[in-house]
């Protein structure tokens, strides 16, 4: 079946970017100040869905928002998307992301309480182009865990089996909703002890998360992401320095405590224009083994924790105790912005 000229993407096009948001004007004015210094951004389409505030204390900082929105300047065009009722982050963002895929088949989504580097459009549209004809890749972050060690090899990116949501290119033809990948039972995929060790030597907080989130009724999109990228062979392409730095970790999101600690500060080598994407298994393998230290100090739990949901997570699968049901699916690693 052809496309039309409209889902088609030119050459010259560079991908439309979503902003959802709520009440957090502070990060948000900061997010779209830092896109602005972006190259690219003239010729970017931005798209903000702007969610109804969900209680009367947010009603001026929604209003806020409202207000930067209709004054923002810089870009190829700017569509407001000011909902009539709060939907909640999630579907939010799902509206927004479905609305795009319509007319584009791809895009870059965006926290609102990320910013940029000045090369951030540079580096994911050139990405974006290069590995659009992949099945295998799922997507392309803008966010790389660490700050920059003196033994990482010189490349420009690496490719991982999982996912990261700050700052994130999606296509059309790859991307789905993650409640359309769950059953009614957990996944049979940790029942391998294989494929156990594999994720846990991956990213060790893998199975704990995504049991956790079950057991809650929730799905936890980064990590079901992860999840299938895994038993399905593909992968994601992450920034050898990061482009995307959260500023998140201030208690303000929904589901997002507040921390102390800031792994990103500055960015590196913002003037970079052009990037070089030859595949390097030796720099996939230094990256994921320096990702996963990273992991393991940041995203760990007791032994006996584990343990106890492997049971769990056991006698769901077989049937013996039942699952909850899915309430809803819910961003994980990432502030909601209510």
């Amino acid at each position: 079946m052809g496309t039309t000229t409209r889902e088609r993407f030119s050459a010259g096009e560079l991908a439309p970017v979503i902003i959802p948001t709520c009440n957090r004007w502070q990060h948000f004015q900061n997010l779209v100040r830092s896109l602005q210094a972006c190259p690219g951004a003239e010729k970017t389409h931005l798209y903000i869905a702007l969610d109804a505030p969900f209680s009367e204390s947010v009603v001026e900082e929604n209003r806020r928002i409202l207000q930067i929105s209709e004054e923002l300047t810089g870009f190829a065009r700017v569509t407001i998307w000011q909902r009539e009722s709060n939907l909640g982050a999630v579907q939010n963002i799902t509206d927004a992301v479905d609305q795009v895929f319509q007319n584009h088949d791809r895009l870059i989504l965006l926290e609102d309480d990320n910013i940029v580097a000045k090369n951030f459009f540079l580096f994911m549209n050139q990405a974006l182009n290069q590995f659009a004809g992949d099945p295998q890749c799922f997507s392309i972050s803008g966010y790389h865990y660490q700050k920059s060690q003196a033994s990482d090899p010189a490349v420009d990116f690496y490719r991982a089996s999982y996912f990261a949501g700050w700052g994130v290119g999606i296509y059309r033809d790859r991307f789905f909703h993650p409640t359309t990948k769950c059953g009614d039972r957990p996944s049979e995929f940790f029942l391998n002890p294989i494929n156990l060790w594999k994720a846990y030597c991956l990213t060790p907080h893998l199975f704990r998360m995504y049991m956790e989130g079950r057991l809650l009724g929730k799905v936890y999109g980064d990590v079901l992401f992860s999840l299938i990228c895994m038993q399905e062979g593909r992968y994601s392409v992450f920034p050898a320095l990061t482009k995307v730095i959260n500023r998140g970790a201030d208690g303000s999101g929904q589901h997002c405590e507040a921390s102390i600690e800031i792994f990103h500060e500055d960015f590196e080598k913002e003037n970079q224009e052009s990037f070089d994407f030859s595949p390097c298994l030796a720099a996939d393998i230094h990256f994921c083994k320096e990702n996963r230290k990273w992991f393991a100090a940041h995203q760990s739990a007791p032994m006996r924790h584990t343990i106890s949901l492997f049971w769990r997570y056991f006698t769901r699968v077989v049937g013996l105790r039942p699952t909850p049901p899915l309430a809803s699916y819910r961003p994980t690693q990432k502030a909601e912005e209510n």
